[in-house]
């Protein structure tokens, strides 16, 4: 198998551990709230496209790239008030590092070799 062929595999390998819509959903406290009041959130997401090339640079990574989501429906609310949102930075940064640490938890359990970053699109 060529390198292009192997590449070409792995990207089918990630977009088939991620080949449905996903949801990720939490609460928050909310800022400046003085009842401890939350705020539910919810991102329902799925794989726009998959970048990967192959790379000597690091010992670990035989395969580096970037992993592109495309944000389907991005909401906050309280006691189902839901208000949408065009953007993932709409929400605290952390709700956005805890999608991209689950895709990257999977990744790194199947594919090892494989290092990848990912992006809102």
């Amino acid at each position: 198998m060529n390198p292009e062929e192997k590449i070409e595999k792995i990207k089918k390998l990630i977009t088939k551990l991620f080949n449905k819509v996903m949801t990720m959903e939490g609460k928050y406290m909310m800022p400046y709230s003085t009842n401890n009041d939350y705020a539910n959130w919810s991102v329902i997401y799925r794989i726009d496209r998959v970048n990967i090339w192959e790379t000597k640079k690091y010992n670990n990574c035989i395969y580096s790239g970037t992993i592109y989501l495309e944000p389907i429906e991005i909401k906050v609310g309280f006691e189902g008030d839901w208000e949408y949102m065009k953007y993932i930075t709409d929400l605290p940064s952390w709700v956005e590092d805890d999608v991209k640490d689950s895709i990257l938890d999977e990744i790194e359990k199947w594919l090892p070799m494989v290092c990848v970053d990912i992006d809102f699109t």
